[in-house]
């Protein structure tokens, strides 16, 4: 007799040790999805007939390309096992795609739109593509025609234009991390002006590795600048989007960013002419300046001009001298005004006019009668001299 337990471990043991179940593909649709915390998505897989459980653990779900959503249609590969506590067999899923082009496209969206919100695609992160490069890193398959047209018309172009080719894998299941790991070379080689990412075209499946997250970021990451060169004109892809510059064609890049030689040496030989004229202009210009100093009497004649100055400059000091004469003349009529003035103020010709200035011992000026007493020394300034008196008698008034 056997426990529920161990009929389960039975079972499990029975279905894993076939080679059928051990890696399977099944096609569905999304039901009952579930993300845990932990990381691991939970969902069944059904169609018109039945339904399986599935479970994606979280280091496979990290790797997987688009965001799982209900009702989408997919192709899940993994093993078939049983959950023992449930009595349930599952399918644990190591690698899911979307089932048929309607869903790559949902795919795209929600990767386009994770992005966007990022920043990758914003103008304000595009980097500038030199004009004139020396070094162009080339990075698509080494035997695709890609490459053909790229190197011709770079060569046409540009001959002495130097060419780096890193060989990545643009197709296929190696494809997304080929191109990544190319990028990061590219990027890392010195002197290297512009990074050139291209191949021919082909459906959304053939160009799915261009639409991934992985190559999207890597080009965002570039120091260097990366002209995304896909598909044909139509084709657009993310890493269109992600890159700084997008051509429609592999050769329409070349186009684009090699400067054309004998377009240059065409404009070169136009400034040339330009600066010819310009000089040719100015010389004509400079010489008829020349001429007409030439004729001018005071090149002619120059001691006219010299004495013409030696006039001005007598001319001038004559002037000065009139004008100097004057102010001198007018500052002594001044001057005597002043002095007449100040002598006719002056007490020395009050006391000429036999005035008298009477003062006491000490100094004081004796200006009233009442300031003197009878027996007093005074003394009298007059006009040549002082008169040491004594006061004998005191008159008030003139009487």
């Amino acid at each position: 007799m056997l426990s529920v337990g161990e009929l389960t471990r039975c079972i499990r043991a029975v279905i894993e040790a076939e080679d059928l179940f051990r890696e399977v593909w099944v096609r569905g649709e999304v039901s009952n999805l579930t993300r845990h915390t932990s990381g691991h998505v939970y969902f069944c897989l059904k169609d018109e007939a039945a339904l399986i459980r599935c479970v994606i653990w979280s280091n496979a779900a990290r790797t997987t390309r688009f965001q799982l959503e209900e009702g989408m249609r997919v192709i899940a590969h993994g093993r078939v096992t049983v959950y023992e506590k449930a009595g349930q067999y599952q399918l644990v899923v190591t690698d899911v795609t979307p089932d048929g082009v309607g869903a790559l496209f949902v795919a795209l969206e929600q990767v386009k739109a994770r992005l966007a919100a990022e920043g990758l695609f914003d103008v304000a992160h595009k980097k500038p593509i030199p004009p004139f490069p020396t070094t162009i890193a080339i990075l698509t398959s080494p035997t695709g025609a890609a490459l053909r047209d790229m190197v011709t018309i770079a060569r046409r172009r540009m001959p002495g234009m130097n060419l780096v080719l890193v060989p990545t894998v643009v197709q296929g299941e190696d494809s997304e991390s080929s191109i990544v790991r190319a990028l990061g070379i590219a990027d890392s080689l010195p002197d290297v002006d512009v990074i050139v990412l291209g191949r021919g075209g082909g459906s959304l499946e053939d160009l799915w590795s261009f639409n991934t997250e992985s190559v999207a970021r890597a080009i965002f990451a570039c120091k260097t600048p990366v002209v995304s060169a896909v598909g044909h004109e139509t084709d657009y892809t993310l890493a269109d989007m992600a890159a700084d510059l997008r051509a429609p064609t592999p050769s329409a890049a070349m186009e684009l960013i090699v400067p054309d030689r004998n377009e240059l040496l065409d404009r070169i030989g136009g400034f040339v002419e330009s600066a010819k004229a310009l000089l040719a202009g100015r010389l004509v210009l400079a010489r008829g300046t020349l001429d007409h100093l030439t004729a001018s009497p005071s090149l002619k004649y120059p001691e006219r001009l010299v004495q013409g100055r030696w006039q001005a400059l007598d001319n001038l000091e004559s002037r000065l001298a009139s004008e100097f004469e004057g102010i001198t003349s007018r500052c002594e009529a001044r001057l005597g005004e002043v002095s007449a003035k100040l002598a006719s103020l002056s007490p020395l010709a009050v006391l000429a006019r036999g005035y008298g200035i009477v003062r006491m011992p000490d100094g004081r000026v004796v200006r009233r009668v009442a300031e003197v007493e009878i027996g007093e020394t005074i003394d009298v300034l007059i006009s040549d001299g002082r008169l040491i008196s004594k006061v004998t008698h005191i008159r008030k008034g003139w009487d």
